[in-house]
Formats: structure tokens, sequence, C-alpha cells
């Protein structure tokens, strides 16, 4: 014969609900874990962020090197400012952050080290939809302790400010030519036309940050390119 066990209609202590300070506590430990959860998700969103930028521009400068070569025109590299260090043309109604250039034939009429806006082959936006006025989420420059990247042959005293890249008088420049061979060459425009450097002049590098993550990216005499992070830990630079 089975035995028949009545469960009721849930009286007893272990079917009650929940009382109303249950759930404060519970709606407050929730409220704390998506509080915590939350600056590691736009932490990992501005690192993204920062890890596109930098393929971005590695990619940049390598386009206009190689484009260098397959056309035989100069290509200008320029990142944050215009050879008369004012803004960047903008692009979808933003300011570009960098610009590659098609300078054309050396020695042609027009090939004058000048952003003419027929000229723009490519445009780059490291913080796309930012708010005016809201601090940029990718920043060129160095956070603190940093030093200088090993295969970086340009100006460590301008370091600080995100560039170690020279004009031919050896002042600071946000650019670099690569001329038909694929070398990278310092050039500045205060004269009529161009006045490159020699083979090599082009070598520096672009350092940007996010506050929280560092990265370089050096370009050598030739033109080939280095990327590294920094290492806080060992206070180093690593591939």
């Amino acid at each position: 014969m089975k035995r028949v066990v009545d469960i009721g209609s849930g009286a007893g202590r272990g079917s009650r609900g929940f009382t109303l300070i249950e759930l404060m506590v519970v709606i407050g430990i929730m409220g704390v874990i998506a509080a915590m959860a939350v600056p590691s998700m736009l932490g990992k969103t501005r690192d993204e962020r920062l890890k596109s930028s930098v393929r971005e521009l590695t990619g940049f400068m390598s386009y206009a090197r190689s484009e260098a070569i397959r056309s035989g025109q100069i290509h200008l590299v320029y990142v944050g400012v215009d050879a008369a260090l004012g803004p960047l043309p903008n692009f979808n109604g933003q300011q570009a952050d960098a610009v590659i250039v098609n300078d054309g034939f050396p020695g042609a009429l027009l090939q004058n080290c000048r952003i003419d806006p027929t000229e723009i082959v490519s445009s780059m936006i490291a913080n796309p939809g930012q708010a005016l006025g809201a601090p940029p989420v990718v920043n060129l420059g160095v956070v603190p302790a940093v030093v200088i990247m090993p295969e970086d042959l340009g100006n460590a005293a301008t370091l600080a400010t995100g560039s170690t890249f020279r004009r031919t008088d050896g002042t600071q420049a946000f650019w670099v030519a690569f001329r038909p061979e694929g070398t990278a060459h310092s050039f500045d425009n205060t004269t009529p036309g161009c006045n490159f450097g020699p083979v090599g002049s082009g070598a520096g590098a672009f350092y940007i940050n996010n506050g929280r993550k560092q990265f370089g990216i050096a370009l050598r005499p030739l033109g080939n390119t280095r990327v590294r992070i920094w290492e806080a830990g060992s206070a180093s630079w690593s591939i």
C-alpha cells in the first residue's frame, strides 16, 4: 500500500516568501556587483579602442610606404596637426586624427608637402562619436614613467608630447614623408616646395595611450615599423 504524503498548501517555514528586508539586501548586493563590473567593462572598452587606434596608425604608416613604392609618388603621414601646426581637415563631420596624403611625383608642380584636399588618400579618427568637449579616449602622449622605445631614433626630448619625429631643422614634427624608395624622411614646407631631410631622417615614433595602457609605434630609418606596449610592472617595453 502506497503512503501518501500531504505537502499542504505551502504553509510552513520552508515555503515562506522573501521579506522586504531580504529583498532589499539582495538588491543591494546586486547593485554592488554591478558597480564593480561597470568600471571593468568600461576599461576593457577603452583598451580595445586604444588597440584599434594602434593597429590603424601602424597600418597608416605601412600603407603610405607601400603606396609610395608602388606609385613612385611621395606619400605623407600627418598625425594630430598639419605642417603649419594647424588642425587636420574634417572627416565625416569630425576632425581627423591622422591623414595620408599622396603629394605626387618628386619635383612635380603640386608636390609641396601640404595637405591639398584632393590629395588626401585616407583619414583616421581615433575617438569616433566623442561628445564635444569630452576628454579623448585615445591620447597622443605618454603616461608617467614611460621611457623612449629601444627602436626609437627620434628626439627623446619631445617624448612627453607623443612624437619624437623631427623637421629638417631638428625641431619637433608630427609628420613623416615616404619617398618612392620607401625610405622615411623628415620634411618641412617653410620654403617653396618641400625641404626633405636625408635618408633615415624620418626615424621616430608616435606614443599613444588611454590613461591606463601605453603603446609606442616606432618608424625605423628604412621605413618599417615596430609596435611595443609599456609594462608598468617591469618599467620596460615589450613586444
